[in-house]
């Protein structure tokens, strides 16, 4: 099994990646005029780890994704909707 985030969705036969989770956390932080700044400070995360994730260079884990859901103000529900 590749490493690689281009072959996750291959690997494990999902409908998106870690690149695919950081632009739609970007395109929702845009939509709320959120600065990375203020989404990492509401988050608990550092600006550095939310701009890995945004870039997709970094998989959030499922608690530093959790936070930022929150720090986007949603519910997980309505995060992971866009992925079905």
């Amino acid at each position: 099994m590749s490493s690689d985030n281009a072959n996750i969705k291959n690997d494990f036969g999902l409908p998106y990646d870690a690149k695919d989770i950081g632009r739609y956390i970007n395109k929702l932080r845009r939509e709320r005029k959120l600065s990375m700044y203020q989404l990492a400070l509401d988050a608990g995360v550092t600006r550095a780890v939310l701009m890995r994730i945004e870039k997709g260079e970094r998989e959030p884990r499922l608690n530093t994704l959790f936070k930022i859901i929150d720090g986007l103000e949603m519910r997980p529900a309505e995060f992971f909707m866009v992925f079905n």
